[in-house]
């Protein structure tokens, strides 16, 4: 799917040559007002209650074919967009990543034009926030806390000085993760997770090192040879519990490119039963 096309239901919008506007990004839908007028008081009572409203997104769409092609497709494309009372997935190709769920309520009409643009689709989706591909929906919240990329059950962030990982363990147990290092590690290179500390005190030059936190052990990626000595006698393997997790990166005289490193949390989240 290219950029500037679009997947509604099970179908990309370039089986019929029609591709959409990507310059307007919908950032926020409107938030909703729970407010009381009161006889004799100047402004509302507001009462403060969050929530936000459907998110509506109007897309110009633009025909990349031949008009008398359009007429022809009129009545599949009828079938693809119109409104059978299930929201579809809807996603966008300039964020592959993601999805809505939407309907397409407006009246829709198609006009021959010479600038290509034929009209504009507004679909209202509801919830108003995005879902990732593994069904995580991306609420302000989520947004807010997360501050690095997951992709594939990991959950990655490049540090070039002190600061954390945030993240969640959306099971409902207890998990051991494994944690990659890439990168010079240099010594005094510490991790932290609640009270437990893993500690390096050696310069590993520039390696992959990997962090097993159910089997306990520290090896070098590009061998498996042990570095289970380098870690300080005080250090204790991870346990991360459901919810939010944040990890501390800190020590190893961390700056710029050479002296940066990414780090990779990898786990199989846990259910009950």
């Amino acid at each position: 799917m290219d950029n500037d096309e679009f997947k509604y239901g099970n179908i990309e919008s370039g089986a019929f040559n029609i591709v959409c506007g990507t310059e307007t990004h919908s950032i926020l839908p409107e938030k909703r007002k729970y407010v009381q007028e009161v006889p004799g008081l100047d402004g509302v009572v507001d009462f403060g209650i969050s929530g936000y409203s459907t998110r509506v997104i109007t897309k110009p769409i633009y025909y990349t074919g031949a008009y008398s092609d359009l007429r022809k497709k009129r009545e599949e494309i009828i079938a693809w967009l119109c409104n059978d009372g299930t929201p579809k997935k809807l996603i966008f190709g300039n964020e592959p990543d993601r999805y809505y769920m939407a309907k397409i309520y407006a009246a829709l009409e198609f006009d021959n034009t010479s600038d290509r643009h034929i009209g504009d689709i507004q679909f209202e989706c509801n919830p108003p926030w995005q879902y990732l591909l593994d069904g995580t929906l991306l609420t302000p919240d989520e947004i807010t806390y997360i501050n690095c990329t997951a992709k594939d059950g990991q959950f990655i962030k490049e540090f070039s000085g002190s600061g954390a990982i945030k993240f969640f363990n959306k099971g409902t147990q207890k998990v051991k993760p494994v944690i990659k290092i890439i990168g010079r590690v240099k010594p005094g290179f510490t991790l932290s997770y609640g009270t437990a500390k893993l500690k390096i005190n050696a310069d590993t030059g520039f390696e992959g090192v990997k962090i097993d936190c159910t089997k306990e052990t520290v090896t070098r990626m590009s061998d498996g040879s042990s570095l289970y000595s380098s870690l300080d006698s005080a250090s204790t393997f991870f346990e991360l519990s459901p919810g939010k997790c944040m990890i501390n990166v800190s020590g190893g005289s961390l700056g710029a490119y050479p002296d940066s490193v990414t780090v990779i949390i990898e786990f199989n989240a846990k259910m009950l039963g």
